[in-house]
């Protein structure tokens, strides 16, 4: 696994958390490069956590222009990003990098002692394009399409059609068993019912 870490100016906390995610074999260490002082501090920091880890590299974002970061964070090759201190323009554009690669996300918070796995949230550009009827789908999608059909006072074969098109998408997965049911993440359910809470009041 190749991972990505966005860093900011303290290295201390990243060297902890990181720690605490599953082993990678290559490390790529983000960090916003603006022109200004604090970049030699960014640049100390990775090189501390470079040090500290044994391995890894360090990679300076330009965030003055968010295009070109976003197309640099993109080129890169990595498999799962976290999200640990950092200018907030470098996370973002990471975390919108990490959403169209389709790779694992993590949240590294400062003071907590457990990286927290944010993916779903990434799901988020996915759902905009989804019609209000498989938003509906998919805030339910927890057990078999007739019951799914049920709850939302639908036809099976409709729910069933929705269900196996969000299932291609990796919006929700089918479990197999006598009788064929379909979960998803509670993120992304959640997500699904707040867009159709936006669309409702448009």
């Amino acid at each position: 696994m190749r991972l990505a870490v966005t860093i900011g100016f303290e290295s201390r906390l990243v060297i902890r958390a990181v720690a605490r995610l599953p082993p990678a074999d290559d490390y790529i260490f983000l960090r916003a490069r603006t022109g200004r002082e604090g970049d030699r501090n960014s640049a100390d920091a990775a090189a501390d956590v470079i040090k500290a880890l044994g391995r890894g590299r360090d990679y300076a974002v330009d965030i003055s222009d968010l295009a070109k970061g976003l197309e640099e964070l993109a080129g890169l090759d990595f498999d799962a990003v976290a999200l640990a201190g950092g200018p907030r323009a470098l996370i973002l554009l990471t975390f919108i990098a990490a959403s169209l690669k389709g790779v694992k996300i993590y949240v590294l918070p400062e003071y907590a002692p457990d990286p927290i796995e944010a993916t779903a949230l990434s799901k988020v550009f996915h759902l905009t394009c989804l019609s209000p009827a498989k938003l509906r789908v998919l805030a339910e999608a927890d057990g078999p399409a007739d019951e799914v059909a049920r709850r939302l006072g639908i036809d099976s074969s409709t729910a069933y059609r929705h269900l196996e098109n969000l299932a291609e998408k990796g919006l929700v997965k089918a479990e197999k068993g006598r009788a064929k049911a379909y979960r998803s993440d509670d993120v992304i359910k959640v997500l699904a019912r707040l867009l159709l809470q936006v669309d409702a009041k448009r």
